[in-house]
């Protein structure tokens, strides 16, 4: 089992199924670091060849940075590639890491999730209402449009989380008892839940 194991890689449909819609929309975004990284050069430029900056475009550049970081964590939770305590965690057994990443998640990522998606709701709906826009005069308007991709990240941080605490729980729970194949007659929800094992060199293919 351990040499299957080493071999290949549990699939889990529903799993895979949210964890694309991540990295699709995240993957997306991340092509806004071009026209930021054009947008710094050109504030440079004005800044220190001309002499004069644009107080637009260095808002532009922070509500850039803003959605970058925003729809970032959603992929790295996705991808496990988030910043955690790896020194106690990596010399835990694989049981207890999923049970450390299960309560995590439901004690921790969830609640902070729903508690901020909650607030986010009303900071977007009051900016929208009043029209909000930079303090700045030559600064940008519209400022609910940045505003509002705080509740979308995190919807976004919500499906990946969950995506996480299903493969955590099934793996759990399945422990070494998980099959490499899925019986012909099946449910469509048991067959979403179901690890399905996959070799690597065909994912790579």
């Amino acid at each position: 089992m351990q040499e299957k194991m080493q071999n290949n890689y549990a699939r889990i449909p529903i799993v895979s199924f949210l964890n694309k819609i991540v990295t699709k929309v995240a993957e997306t975004t991340a092509w806004l670091n071009v026209a930021l990284i054009l947008i710094i050069l050109t504030q440079v430029t004005l800044r220190y060849g001309f002499h004069n900056g644009l107080v637009a475009l260095e808002e532009l550049i922070w509500h850039l940075y803003a959605v970058a970081f925003m729809f970032g964590i959603s992929y790295a939770i996705t991808t496990d590639s988030h910043i955690r305590v790896d020194i106690i965690h990596a010399n835990m057994s694989i049981k207890s890491q999923r049970i450390v990443e299960i309560l995590g998640i439901l004690l921790l990522l969830m609640p902070f999730i729903v508690i901020i998606l909650d607030h986010s709701l009303g900071w977007v709906s009051e900016s929208y209402r009043v029209l909000e826009s930079s303090s700045n005069p030559t600064g940008l308007s519209y400022r609910w449009i940045i505003k509002s991709i705080i509740p979308i990240s995190l919807v976004l941080m919500f499906i990946a989380a969950l995506a996480k605490l299903i493969e955590e729980s099934i793996f759990l729970i399945s422990h070494n008892n998980i099959r490499n194949h899925t019986p012909g007659r099946v449910s469509m929800i048991k067959h979403l839940f179901s690890p399905q094992f996959q070799n690597n060199n065909q994912e790579k293919n």
